[in-house]
């Protein structure tokens, strides 16, 4: 029993301690919309294209991606796919017009 209270509070303090206030936003929490295309791939047809925080150029950019990059899709938002990028530990957002492969219904 008392190895599982530790247990507890070990994943409580991590969770406290990660926690930074720039974070990705989750496909539920914008507008309440998902449209789900899981784990399809999708490839990077603009020469350099921002990978953001949340599906519109008013989000931070969390990084870049090149032409030809291939990224695996999670999820979607009118012109705009959540992607994960697994070599980062990364959900991210990019806009779908500079990709190629798969669309969203």
């Amino acid at each position: 029993m008392g190895l599982r209270i530790v247990a507890y509070l070990f994943v409580g303090s991590v969770m406290l301690f990660s926690c930074s206030d720039e974070r990705t936003v989750l496909p539920e929490e914008v507008n309440g919309i998902e449209s789900h295309a899981a784990w399809n791939l999708i490839t990077v047809t603009g020469r350099i294209v921002n990978l953001r925080a949340g599906p519109g150029t008013e989000y931070g950019i969390l990084g870049q991606v090149q032409e030809g990059d291939s990224l695996q899709v999670t999820g979607g938002l009118e012109d705009w796919y959540r992607v994960y990028i697994p070599g980062k530990s990364l959900f991210a957002w990019i806009y779908g017009p500079l990709t190629s492969g798969t669309e969203l219904p």
